[in-house]
């Protein structure tokens, strides 16, 4: 098979040799717009461009520098703030323990902020909770090749790697433990829209019967609609106010923070350690330019 060139790059994009050059460098003192540089960095990607071995050894771990990027909720709830603090840990810790460091930033979405992406040379990158718009704003940042992993985000694009939790296997774990279907679901809100989508086809209920959680007022008054039936709560700190009301439900443990329930409510988890070999891939993108992972899909299984 012929090997892909930035002769190749560039007549696919419509853009010189020397602009592909500038952007799969990184080269900052080219006035280049955000919409040709994702456009390349695309193609080069679905053309499977490796760069030089040897150039590109030069960049193989040269900050030792993960980034975890959080987007704060466009709306406050319960939890928010300790929403992805365990995820958060979970990843430093295994980054730690590969001898990485990790840059934590959360990002507003009324005053977004990039410098400090621009002001580091990352390795790889995981962001969380991020909507589709700033996912196309902020990539760009990235140098070629770098792994960008998104958690609780489904990006349309094959070319990154989704982390989430198995939903499928949440909705069945919860008809076991329901003995029934469940009538209602209320859910945390994303600021991935697509995310949420995926949610709601994989519980098979009707809009009418799914709520969007904004505060313990629209909640109680949605609940008061399926008086003593069951039902499906995504994360644990929504799960116990309405538990109070309705103890007829079951608790995702979306934030895996089990311990803030009642022992009455019953609960499911998902299997956290799994980002072990979540961090582990990206590793290994890092360390060998021609690593592939055909698994884009990366769940976290059910634990109970």
């Amino acid at each position: 098979m012929k090997k892909t060139t930035i002769k190749d790059i560039a007549q696919a994009a419509g853009v010189s040799i020397a602009t592909v050059s500038y952007i799969l460098n990184d080269v900052k003192n080219q006035s280049i717009s955000n919409e040709t540089r994702v456009k390349v960095l695309k193609i080069a990607q679905q053309l499977k461009y490796v760069p030089n071995r040897t150039a590109r050894s030069l960049k193989v771990k040269k900050s030792g520098l993960i980034g975890i990027l959080v987007f704060k909720d466009d709306q406050q709830s319960f939890g928010s703030n300790l929403k992805y603090a365990k995820t958060i840990s979970k990843i430093e810790q295994q980054c730690s323990a590969l001898g990485y460091h990790v840059i934590y930033m959360q990002i507003d979405d009324t005053e977004p902020s990039y410098k400090v992406i621009m002001e580091r040379n990352l390795d790889g990158v995981f962001l969380i909770n991020v909507d589709q718009e700033r996912f196309a704003t902020i990539t760009p940042y990235f140098g070629f090749g770098i792994p960008v992993f998104v958690v609780d985000s489904y990006i349309e694009d094959s070319l990154f790697h989704k982390i989430m939790p198995d939903v499928e296997a949440g909705f069945q774990r919860s008809r076991d433990l329901l003995n029934e279907a469940p009538q209602f679901l209320i859910m945390d809100r994303y600021n991935n829209n697509q995310w949420s989508d995926v949610i709601k086809r994989a519980s098979g209920l009707p809009e009418e019967r799914i709520h969007i959680y904004e505060h313990c007022q629209g909640m109680e008054s949605f609940l008061a609609k399926f008086d003593g039936q069951p039902g499906i709560v995504l994360n644990e700190f929504i799960a116990n106010e309405a538990s109070k009301v309705h103890p007829n439900l079951i608790a995702w443990c979306t934030c895996h923070c089990p311990e803030i329930l009642g022992q009455d409510t019953e609960r499911v988890t998902f299997d956290l350690s799994r980002y072990d070999s979540f961090v582990g891939v990206m590793n290994s993108f890092i360390d060998d330019v021609e690593y592939e992972h055909e698994e884009k899909f990366l769940k976290l299984p059910v634990s109970s």
